[in-house]
């Protein structure tokens, strides 16, 4: 059974009703344009505080995005290991991934 999430504060209604006509998992979209705000990436528990949630919920979503290449992590002078792994998106990705979805829903 699918998670549901509680809506992100601040969300304006309409971007709140697209999210629902997709079923568009609210997190993770908030995980993506905090991202997309901050191009010079940043750590999970930083998005977490910006977002109100706990660092754990964020990484799960980061993992899955790194899966799909969407998201890179980098560690202080290149290491992974530790507390001080940054995030960053790769914004011409998301693009592309937006524009499948979309042609996809238009019937392209």
């Amino acid at each position: 059974m699918p998670r549901i999430y509680k809506p992100i504060p601040g969300l304006p209604p309409e971007v709140g009703n697209a999210l629902s006509v997709f079923n568009a998992n609210t997190l993770r979209a908030a995980i993506i344009r905090d991202l997309a705000r901050h191009p010079e990436g940043d750590t999970t528990g930083n998005i977490a505080k910006r977002l109100g949630v706990d660092y754990r919920q964020v990484y799960v979503h980061i993992k899955t995005l790194e899966a799909e290449a969407l998201v890179s992590a980098e560690g202080e002078a290149g290491d992974r290991s530790g507390q001080r792994i940054q995030y960053s998106i790769d914004l011409a990705r998301l693009r592309e991934q937006g524009h499948v979805y979309m042609r996809y829903l238009l019937g392209e």
